[in-house]
């Protein structure tokens, strides 16, 4: 287990830097401690708070604001409530994007070595139980090379399950999450450059329903945004 284990993190150590690592453990921990919301809740909260800015303006995203659940969009309706200037907002969320997708593809990468590594270093370790059990083999009496030999294969056993029955899962798990969350980013981002150009409700929905229909393609997954398009002119 020691090397199966301290092997794989070693290298990992070695490869990475202290601040990606951390961000690994921080992106673990929310897999399982935080409530993932789904694109589709998503673009229904976004339809929301587009009626309410058809119908109060900038004061109805005003009042909104304390109670929006999604960190991202709540920076981006603070930016449009203070006034901020279109290209100032798209700048700062173009930033913070950039950052949240830099930081994800780290931690996957980081999961996807230690799938390799983690198998890598138990047929190592069983290579190495198999070369001293072999050094020491006098052939006089068998029974004590079976029973090494199982111990010297444990390794190999050690590095497949632990790749299979942990790291593999969580890995795809970990990019389905940040998939869905990039998503989210990203219409948010076109959602508030629009609210703080100042389109008409007509414009703000066409160009929703267009990036949506991309992202549901990628995804082959979404609601309908020509409903939301209708709700939008209703």
């Amino acid at each position: 287990m020691l090397l199966t284990l301290g092997g794989p993190a070693f290298v990992t150590w070695v490869s990475y830097s202290n601040e990606q690592l951390h961000g690994l453990l921080l992106d673990v921990r929310a897999l399982f401690s935080e409530t993932q919301s789904r694109l589709e809740t998503h673009s229904d909260e976004l339809s929301r708070l587009t009626r309410l800015y058809r119908l109060d303006g900038i004061r109805g995203l005003e009042n909104q604001e304390g109670d929006l659940a999604n960190p991202f969009l709540k920076r981006g309706v603070g930016m449009l409530v203070d006034l901020y200037k279109e290209e100032t907002i798209r700048i700062r969320l173009e930033r913070e994007f950039a950052g949240v997708i830099g930081r994800n593809e780290s931690s996957h990468q980081i999961l996807l070595m230690l799938g390799k590594l983690l198998p890598a270093f138990g047929l190592i370790g069983t290579l190495i139980g198999m070369v001293l059990l072999l050094r020491n083999f006098t052939g006089q009496d068998s029974q004590p090379l079976t029973a090494a030999l199982s111990l010297a294969v444990l390794t190999t056993l050690y590095g497949a399950v632990l790749t299979n029955v942990i790291v593999a899962p969580l890995a795809a798990r970990f990019h389905a999450v940040a998939t869905e969350k990039e998503m989210q980013m990203r219409l948010t981002m076109e959602w508030v450059v629009t609210i703080a150009r100042g389109e008409t409700a007509a414009s703000m929905a066409g160009n929703a329903r267009g990036f949506f229909h991309s992202a549901d393609a990628q995804a082959h997954r979404g609601r309908d945004w020509a409903q939301f398009a209708f709700d939008q002119h209703r």
